[in-house]
């Protein structure tokens, strides 16, 4: 398995704590809308008892019960009405925690890569140099002097892209 890097940690880290506290506050959502789905439901069955308790006649029973019915519609119209909002908040809040680690992920493997091509085009400078001190050089020490400095040009270039992405991978 891949090893993540701080920064891809960091981002999952950030990730997912935004998604779970999107998902506490749609539960929330839910919670309070059921909530008021059985209070709304509540005090139109007590509204609807009274009715029936005073209906005189079949007609003013009928009456009462289609007031019931409609009450009790609108009730879940209201409760489905919140929870829509509440899942339209939760799916962009969660959808834009996903955008932000696949931005910082993306965002850290290209200046992974772009060190590794720094890196490849300073050694291949210091191979060119080096081998232009290696045509020229007269004598051995010479020679040495050369080999001592692509050598040291190598390691500092490594030394360069390794700090550049020690953080990143």
């Amino acid at each position: 398995m891949e090893q993540k890097s701080e920064t891809e940690k960091r981002a999952l880290d950030a990730q997912t704590k935004a998604q779970n506290e999107a998902k506490r506050i749609a539960d929330e959502a839910w919670k309070r809308a059921y909530e008021a789905y059985k209070e709304a439901k509540k005090q139109v069955d007590i509204v609807y008892k009274e009715a029936k308790k005073i209906a005189v006649d079949k007609q003013a029973n009928k009456v009462a019960d289609e007031a019931h019915k409609k009450a009790i519609e609108q009730a879940k119209k209201l409760r489905d009405a919140i929870i829509a909002e509440a899942m339209v908040v939760f799916r962009s809040s969660y959808d834009q925690a996903t955008a932000d680690h696949i931005e910082t992920t993306t965002k850290s493997l290209e200046a992974i890569k772009d060190a590794d091509e720094a890196y490849k085009e300073a050694k291949k400078q210091a191979d060119i140099v080096y081998k232009e001190a290696k045509k020229i050089a007269v004598d051995k020490q010479a020679k040495k002097v050369a080999d001592e400095a692509h050598k040291k040009a190598i390691e500092q270039a490594k030394q360069v892209r390794d700090e550049a992405t020690r953080k990143l991978r």
